[in-house]
């Protein structure tokens, strides 16, 4: 057929090809000769013989011949139903001829170029119209390696698009192929085993005899098979896996041992071991541990290349994964059905074992999972021979929490070393610090369950550890991060953490003396440099379980190694203080460096994290600590400690007054505590502090210029004497509880009243002290938003403007600048070279945070000694949500995130209307307002093309801003109208991607119910419009994260408002109406497409019958066909069906008229529909039973 008008029009074709690839043509003519191409790919009615001349044209270059093999797929995927048979016939012919010359060139992409067409043609006829597809198959394979291959690929391409991605159109023509592939799988197994022994059999033999261009062919024949395996085994019944008695897995097993194919067959064998389902089926697989097969996989563990091989170590992260995910089906499987310890169980661990002595931090960590699930087993755990390699694991795996440092410069090549593999992994410092700090998570994580597990093993690895590093003394002061020494002490810190944090779990616990031995030893440690005695600090944490151990045994004798634990307390009490005034020569308070200031501050939070674990503890020797604080933070003292340093001392103090189980003592220690802020709060309050911005300004020294000299500023006390009063305050309120037993709390004079249902109400001995001052802590927070008023701004010096904006480090972490972390050095000279600018920043940063912190914990914390006050909830609105039109986004997430949530949260349900009612009131109309402002700007910001890069960041950090806010205010909404539960009151967001994680099953769809607050909210009329309104809009703003937080709240909503027919017509119609937009928009996401799709059908059901005007808005929608809405519309009046069958249709029935609406996602825009016509249906011979099965593809469908 290929006539002189095909010949003229594949060369020009041909030239046109040439031209679109051509480096010295322009830019206009490769455009022309590109859409030429395009044009007649798209019109010619010689597309498919032009594309055979080009492909079969040895005369043309590779891409004009590839091009003529994407002619013909092309005229097979769109046209297929379109051209006659005798076309149809002419390209299957000679596609077939094609396959079967060979002749294709021995490149990849031209191979799979051809297969393409034939899967093509394979997807719309076989096997009801291509009987004989099969037979041309197996005899092409007959004809050559080349051909093989190419068959090989046509199975390949084949199961992708039927069972692995299920990317094919027409959905029974996808039943009809893989039916008629899962009853034949017998003999295409067959095929394939039969392939690799043969071929893998002359390999070897061409390879002996030196002819490599053979050989080279038949390897690549074996790899094909292996990949097509690949994509069969892991969906085909288990039965064809294990034929002849697990002949595949043999042959894998056996060629992991053969470089040629070890990765294929890896790749193989992991799609094996990974498989899913019932236990049964995966039984088999423990064949693995089988004598042959278990030899294999420890030979090819444990072989080594003597050269850096990059190949051979990406085959080894194979093999692992193989390892490990048979190490994961023997934990599913073992002490199910009688199945226990498998036989060769010790070779299967020694070749985990070489893994993670392997030098490079990659492979430990990927066998690391096995480890961590056998330790976690209950029968493996018990396991004498797997007990028996734990220490082998402490051995190896303990050295890789020590962080090696990145290589610079060149790469180096040495096996043996971590550094090696550093370089072949990662290509930079930060991208391998961060996995790194992954790697080491997982390792302590592994670490505390072996502790559980056999804690004698790994206590006495860190005990060797911590002595052998305390034998070794630190004389040098100035050590950087990077410094071998820090890094080993900073490794076995948080290793002897990780162990003694689980060893009151472990059933045999280590010997208290030998606990109190090494924390005698590390007492007696004295480092010179603040970078070691921080870790020492960490150390001697861990082990004050041992203070706890020892406390209630007999003092020891004379000839005792170790003191006891009472007598040890104050020593380690002692060592903690010196600590927090570590301070060097030459080193004031104002120059101290970022290392000494964080070991300071170390000491006083482990005051605080001892206090918080072993209050009982130091109970007894609360008196000492006490008059020791108080010398401390005397203004004279020699310490000379820092603001935050004097408040997490009474942090502590604090906490282990919570002991006290006597209101009156607790409470009047409090105001003892407290005594010195609360006076200096009153008198900053009369001197009118807090009565305006403009005061205010003045008394922090916002409206004059800063003082040249840092230490000279006038205002500097006075902005210090705030710090220290609010975080005061703030640890008050945090720390101060009553006690949790209410036998304890109702004899130490906590309980003053009990609930209607019995439960008793308590009082905070903290509340005496902090209630007083909250018109104060208003006032202060009213201020801030002031801050931002106009008249503030005019006051404020020229020196300060821009003081207010977000800190550098939250822009950074909101837009995903991670891994840009400076190093002590640096950090030190930025914490000495600060601006006045930057402290001012950090000053009203911090504060401000402060202030909403204690507001969010205050409710939690003083319960009913809170909402009791009087005129609570208009106080609030007038100082907390005042002035918010003025503030920016990043300043009103912590009122809705940090105050907001737990401070509605914690409301006793008699205080709804009186205090809750006025504050969602007030802040629902500003909230909706706003965030309909906030994404109508966020429309048009995407809409146009930013100008400069320095708008672009602006405008992410926006969007990124908006987002979190609108997340943010649907939790505070949740909570409000059906509850929830209250995640811990940090800034900082889980996920604020465009589409973060899915929240809660559909199944919440109806699980929701409107809580007693949430009735009283959409019943008022002051709250009620703006709270549906910001969810119904949430439905289609774009955040698909948000989208489905709102989905969630609708239902319950509507529910309610019809239940108490407050809708109207247009109301019923904007709420379908919402449902349809957020359809169109988040449509494209499965998760939001199922949810709309549900919501919507409820929302027609609810609202269709009542109001004419749902209907109105549902013939609006594209195309829509009104016979399937007259459909729907019986379904709902008529149906007397009931279960989630009729819930079904009627969802199937929605999805089908909203069809045309549901958004779609970037990539399947614009793409060309396919049309696969449905063939007869396809009458299946039974099973055959397996016997001497003769691996020709020609028997299939009796050819």
């Amino acid at each position: 057929m290929a006539g002189p008008d095909v010949a003229a029009v594949a060369a020009d074709l041909a030239r046109a090809v040439e031209l679109t690839m051509s480096v010295s043509v322009s830019q206009t003519d490769r455009l022309k000769a590109y859409n030429a191409c395009e044009s007649f790919k798209e019109t010619s009615p010689l597309c498919a013989e032009a594309g055979l001349f080009l492909a079969a044209g040895t005369q043309h270059s590779l891409v004009a011949r590839h091009f003529g093999l994407q002619l013909m797929e092309h005229t097979v995927k769109y046209r297929w139903n379109h051209i006659s048979q005798q076309e149809k016939l002419f390209i299957k012919e000679n596609a077939m001829k094609l396959l079967a010359a060979g002749g294709i060139t021995d490149e990849p992409h031209m191979k799979d170029a051809l297969s393409r067409v034939v899967v093509e043609m394979v997807k719309r006829e076989w096997p009801q119209q291509w009987p004989g597809l099969l037979g041309e198959l197996s005899d092409a394979c007959a004809c050559g390696e080349t051909q093989t291959e190419l068959v090989l690929l046509v199975f390949l391409r084949l199961v992708e698009d039927v069972a692995l991605l299920q990317t094919l159109e027409s959905n029974q023509r996808r039943k009809d192929i893989y039916q008629a592939l899962t009853t034949n799988m017998a003999i295409i197994f067959e095929f394939f085993l039969r392939l690799i022994e043969l071929h893998v059999n002359q390999f070897r033999i061409c390879s002996e005899a030196g002819n490599m261009s053979k050989a080279s062919s038949h390897c690549r024949v074996v790899q094909i098979v292996l990949l097509t395996l690949t994509g069969f085994v892991e969906w085909v019944s288990m039965a064809h896996i294990m034929a002849h008695d697990g002949r595949l897995l043999q042959i894998l097993c056996l060629l992991l041992n053969d470089v040629a194919f070890q990765c294929p067959a890896s790749e193989c064998l992991l799609q094996i071991v990974n498989r899913k389902g019932k236990l049964e089926e995966r039984k088999p697989l423990l064949m693995l541990f089988h004598d042959q097969p278990a030899q294999c996989l420890l030979g090819a563990a444990k072989t080594q290349n003597p050269n850096l091989d990059e190949l051979h170590y990406l085959f080894k992260k194979k093999l692992i994964q193989v390892l490990t995910g048979l190490g994961l089906q023997l934990c599913a499987l073992w002490g199910k059905d009688s199945t226990g310890r498998p036989p060769n169980f010790s070779i299967y661990l020694d070749a985990i074992l070489a893994f993670s002595s392997h030098p490079s931090l990659a492979l430990a960590h990927l066998a690391n999972p096995v480890w961590n699930g056998m330790l976690k087993h209950d029968h493996i755990s018990r396991d004498p021979v797997f007990l028996s390699y734990i220490p082998q694991w402490v051995q190896c795996t303990a050295p890789k929490i020590i962080k090696v440092n990145y290589p610079v410069g060149k790469s180096p090549t040495n096996i043996t070393e971590p550094s090696t593999y550093c370089k072949l992994d990662f290509d930079s410092d930060e991208e391998y610090s961060q996995y790194f700090h992954r790697c080491r998570s997982d390792f302590l994580d592994s670490f505390r369950q072996a502790t559980v597990v056999a804690p004698l093993v790994t206590f006495s690895y860190v005990e060797q550890w911590l002595v052998k590093c305390l034998q070794v003394p630190n004389t040098t002061f100035g050590l950087s991060m990077s410094d071998p020494m820090h890094q080993e002490w900073d490794a076995l810190a948080t290793c002897l953490e990780s162990v003694l944090s689980r060893v009151l779990q472990a059933y045999e616990r280590p010997s208290v003396t030998s606990g109190l031995r090494l924390l005698q030893l590390c007492l007696a440690y004295n480092p010179a440099d603040p970078l070691i005695l921080s870790t020492l600090l960490t150390c001697i944490s861990a082990l004050f379980v041992f203070l706890s151990m020892s406390s209630g045994q007999m003092a020891p004798s004379i000839n005792s190694v170790a003191i006891s634990g009472a007598a040890l307390l104050p020593q380690v009490l002692d060592k903690i203080f010196s600590a927090l005034v570590y301070s060097p020569e030459g080193q004031t308070k104002d120059t101290r460096t970022r290392a000494v200031k964080n070991v300071r501050r170390h000491a006083a939070s482990l005051m605080v994290k001892i206090g918080n674990k072993y209050p009982l503890l130091l109970l007894p020797v609360f008196d000492q600590i006490r008059a020791t604080i108080a010398n401390l933070s005397a203004a004279d003292a020699h310490a000379q400690l820092s603001v935050l340093e004097k408040v997490t001392l009474q942090e502590a103090l604090l906490l282990i007054s919570n002991h006290f189980c006597d209101y009156d003592r607790q409470s009047t220690f409090v105001g003892e505590v407290m005594r010195d802020a609360n006076a200096q709060w009153l008198t900053l309050a009369a001197a009118g502090v807090f009565k305006s911005a403009p005061e205010f300004m003045r008394f922090v020294g916002l409206n004059k210029p800063p003082s040249p000299v840092p230490n000279q500023d006038p205002c500097g006390q006075n902005r210090s004497n705030l710090v220290f009063c609010v975080n005061l305050l703030l640890g008050a309120v945090k720390r101060c509880a009553w006690p949790e037993d209410p036998e304890r709390a109702t004899r130490g004079g906590f309980v003053v009243a009990y609930t209607e249902s019995g439960n008793p109400v308590c009082r905070n001995p903290a509340a005496p002290h902090v209630v007083p001052l909250l018109p104060h802590v208003l006032s202060l927070i009213r201020i801030f938003n002031e801050l931002f008023s106009n008249e503030a701004q005019t006051i404020l010096n020229e020196n300060f403007k821009g003081c207010m904006s977000m800190l550098e480090v939250e822009r950074a972490n909101l837009l995903g600048l991670v891994g840009h972390h400076p190093t002590a050095e640096s950090s030190d000279t930025q914490a000495l070279n600060q601006s006045p600018f930057e402290r001012m920043q950090r000053f009203l940063t911090g504060l401000h945070e402060s202030c909403y912190h204690m507001m969010g914990s205050m409710g939690p914390s003083l319960g009913r000694d809170l909402y009791t006050l009087p005129d609570l909830g208009p106080a609030i609105v007038t100082s907390i949500l005042s002035s918010l039109q003025s503030i920016p986004d990043y300043r009103l997430r912590p009122i809705i995130r940090v105050f907001l949530k737990p401070f509605i949260y914690s409301c006793p349900p008699t205080y709804y209307e009186v205090v809750l009612l006025p504050i969602v009131a007030h802040i629902a109309p500003i909230m909706v307002d706003r965030l309909h402002t906030k994404w109508q700007e966020v429309n048009e910001l995407r809409g146009r093309e930013a100008a400069e890069d320095n708008a672009d960041a602006q405008e992410v950090l926006e969007d990124i801003l908006t987002r979190a806010l609108t997340r943010e205010y649907l939790d505070v909404l949740k909570v409000a109208l059906v509850g929830g539960s209250l995640s811990p009151d940090t800034m900082e967001t889980d996920d604020l991607s465009m589409d973060g994680p899915p929240p809660p099953s559909r199944a919440n769809l109806a699980a929701e119910v409107i809580s007693d607050l949430g009735t009283l909210l959409l019943r008022s009329d002051k709250t009620c419009q703006s709270l549906v309104l910001a969810v119904l809009g949430a439905l289609s703003w774009i955040d698909s994260n948000a989208s489905l937080k709102a989905t969630l709240l609708t239902g319950p909503i509507v529910r309610l408002l019809v239940a108490d027919h407050t809708l109207n017509g247009a109301m019923a119609a904007h709420i379908m109406a919402a449902v349809l937009h957020g359809l169109a928009l988040h449509g494209q996401h499965e998760a939001n497409q199922g949810c709309l799709l549900t919501l919507g059908a409820q929302m027609y059901e609810m609202l269709r019958p009542v109001f004419p005007e749902v209907l109105v808005i549902m013939q609006q929608i594209p195309g829509v066909n009104p016979v399937d809405l007259q459909k729907l519309d019986e379904r709902i009046s008529g149906s007397t069906s009931k279960g989630n069958k009729v819930e079904k249709v009627k969802k199937d029935l929605f999805k089908k008229i909203t069809g045309t609406l549901i958004g779609r996602s970037m990539g399947q825009l614009f793409k060309k529909e396919v049309r696969i016509a449905d063939l007869p249906r396809l009458e299946l011979p039974k099973k055959c039973e397996q016997k001497e099965i003769s691996p020709d593809l020609r028997n299939l469908f009796n050819t």
